[in-house]
């Protein structure tokens, strides 16, 4: 699967439908009824999140997944993760986060990882578990020692309203991290993915339509290998 390098790419969403030039990446609870109409504009990821982690088996989520594996309705697996703020048990998320693991690898498609307080536990995990497939962490705001630690070992970053924020260590950083290694994203907040790509682009003294291509390019290579 290849993209157009001529648009706006929301990295991951979960009610934000796409405006003119762009396309969303929408991340679906795992748990849900799961329709998922192909579009050229709308594709898919699924995973259970750990904050639901405890609402469906090990068993269950492979099945689930490989359902819409078989109906190529998504193209990544997650969101899942470790959050120790909030969510089940520790011991519960972690075998959750595991199963979406084995499944990636065997089907050999991206994760995207949810990661509260838990970066060096993720980190861990993705070394213990000889994964070979690209693994994302979704909204990172962490500092630019982890974030250089997660790309050194093979991580995309997706970053979300934080690098509009001058305050955020993020922000200070930006334009330092490696351009072929980041997406952006809006999450669950109700901001205009335009408006990160005008910040992000001026981070990385880039104009917007090669910013643009930059990110496709990112994606691209993500799902191609």
């Amino acid at each position: 699967m290849n993209f157009s390098e001529n648009v706006f790419l929301n990295f991951h969403a979960h009610q934000q439908m796409p405006a003119e030039n762009e396309i969303v990446i929408q991340s679906l609870f795992l748990q849900n009824d799961l329709i998922t109409k192909n579009s050229d504009k709308i594709f898919f990821t699924a995973g259970l999140h750990p904050w639901h982690a405890d609402q469906l088996s090990e068993s269950k989520i492979i099945e689930r997944l490989e359902t819409l594996l078989q109906n190529k309705s998504i193209i990544a697996i997650g969101e899942t993760g470790l959050d120790k703020l909030k969510g089940v048990d520790w011991e519960t998320q972690k075998k959750v986060f595991r199963a979406h693991i084995e499944i990636a690898d065997k089907y050999n498609l991206p994760l995207i990882v949810h990661s509260v307080k838990a970066h060096n536990e993720v980190l861990k995990l993705k070394i213990e578990s000889k994964s070979k497939i690209p693994w994302v962490i979704h909204h990172f705001n962490g500092s630019k020692q982890m974030a250089m630690d997660f790309i050194n070992h093979g991580f995309y970053l997706s970053l979300c309203n934080h690098i509009n924020n001058s305050g955020s260590k993020l922000s200070g950083y930006l334009g330092e991290l490696p351009v072929n290694r980041i997406f952006l994203e809006t999450d669950d907040f109700n901001i205009d993915i335009k408006d990160l790509y005008s910040v992000a682009a001026k981070k990385f003294n880039m104009n917007i339509e090669n910013f643009k291509k930059q990110l496709i390019n990112n994606l691209n290579s993500l799902l191609n290998g």
